[in-house]
C-alpha cells in the first residue's frame, strides 16, 4: 500500500526529500507555507498547521534545522504534539541533541505515536546521488515499516538498534567528516604556502594512502576558491559540530579534533559565509597564517 508522506521542515534537505519522494508517486503533504506552494503544484495538500499533517499522513518525515523550530512547529500552538494519534509514525531525521529528540519522542508517546530517530547522514546532493546513509533506529517494527520510504532517499538505511542510537551513529560520522574536511584544509594551506602547485598537491595526495573521501571532493574546491555555488553550505556542518562537541563533553571523552573543528567553523559564522561551500574552512584557517 502506498504510504501518504507528510515532510515538515521544506526547507533545503526537506525539499529534497520531498521531490524525490514526489518522483517515486508517494501522496506528499505539507503545512501550507509561501516556500511550499510548489508542493500543491505537483499533487500535494497543504494543510493549515503541523497538528493538521497527523490527522491526514501515515508518516511524518520530521527535517526541521534550528531548536526553535522544532519548539514551534512540534511544541507550539497547533503543533505535531497536539496531532498525534494511534498508528502514526514520525521520522525524525533532523540533527541535534539525543536528549531534544527524547522530548519530541516523550510529547506524542501518550497519543499513540511512534517517533523514530532517523538521522541523515549526507548532503541534499548526496541523497540525489545515492550516497547518502539513514541510520534508523527505535522501535524496530515501525522502523521496518518506514524503510521502503527512507531507501527512496538513502539505499543504506541500516537499522542500529534503540531509539538516540541513530543520532549518536552520525555525530561519529560527522565528526569524521568534518575533521577530514579541516585535515584537508590545513594540508592544502601548508602545501600551497610550501610554494608547491595545487594540483601537483591534489595529484600525489589522491594517487597515495593519505587521500580520503573528503580530500578528493573537496580539495579541487579549495584550491579553486569556488565557494558558489555551494551544494553543501557550511550552515549545514556548523551546528553539528556544536553538538559533536557538545555530545562529547557529556560522555567525558577527549574530542581535541573536533573542538578545533567547531571552532573554524563558528569562525565562518563570525565572517558571514555560512552559506557558501562547507570548504571554505580553507579560509578560515588561511587567515591565521601569520599567527605562527
Amino acid at each position: 500500500m502506498m504510504r501518504k508522506i507528510a515532510v515538515l521542515g521544506l526547507g533545503q534537505m526537506g525539499g529534497t526529500v520531498a521531490r524525490m519522494l514526489q518522483a517515486k508517486d508517494y501522496t506528499l503533504c505539507a503545512v501550507d507555507r509561501p516556500g511550499a506552494q510548489w508542493l500543491r503544484e505537483v499533487g500535494g495538500e497543504l494543510v493549515a498547521d503541523a497538528k493538521a499533517l497527523g490527522d491526514v499522513a501515515d508518516f511524518v518525515i520530521l527535517l526541521l534545522s534550528r531548536e526553535e523550530d522544532v519548539e514551534t512547529a512540534v511544541f507550539g500552538p497547533a503543533g505535531l504534539a497536539e496531532g498525534g494519534r494511534e498508528g502514526l509514525i514520525v521520522a525524525d531525521m533532523g540533527t541535534f541533541g539525543v536528549a531534544l529528540k527524547e522530548r519530541i519522542r516523550d510529547a506524542l508517546a501518550a497519543s499513540g505515536t511512534i517517533v523514530l530517530d532517523t538521522p541523515i547522514s549526507g548532503t541534499p546532493e548526496a541523497m540525489e546521488t545515492g550516497r547518502a546513509v539513514i541510520m534508523r533506529s527505535g522501535d524496530e517494527s515501525a522502523c521496518e515499516l518506514i524503510r521502503p520510504v527512507l531507501e527512496v532517499l538513502a539505499p543504506k538505511c541500516p537499522y542500529v538498534g534503540p531509539f538516540g542510537h541513530g543520532m549518536k551513529l552520525k555525530f561519529v560520522l560527522n565528526a569524521m567528516v568534518t575533521n577530514h574536511v579541516l585535515v584537508t584544509a590545513e594540508a592544502l594551506n601548508m602545501g600551497i604556502a610550501s610554494g608547491l602547485d595545487p594540483q601537483q598537491i591534489i595529484d600525489a595526495v589522491t594517487a597515495s594512502v593519505a587521500t580520503s573521501t573528503q580530500f578528493e571532493l573537496r580539495a579541487q574546491v579549495m584550491a579553486e576558491r569556488k565557494w558558489q555555488p555551494a551544494p553543501a553550505p557550511a550552515r549545514l556542518v556548523e551546528k553539528d559540530t556544536r553538538y559533536i562537541v557538545e555530545h562529547a563533553e557529556a560522555l567525558g571523552v577527549a574530542a581535541p579534533v573536533s573542538r578545533l573543528t567547531r571552532d573554524y567553523y563558528a569562525k565562518i559564522a563570525e565572517m558571514g559565509q555560512l552559506e557558501d561551500e562547507l570548504s571554505v574552512i580553507y579560509e578560515a584557517l588561511e587567515t591565521d597564517n601569520t599567527r605562527g
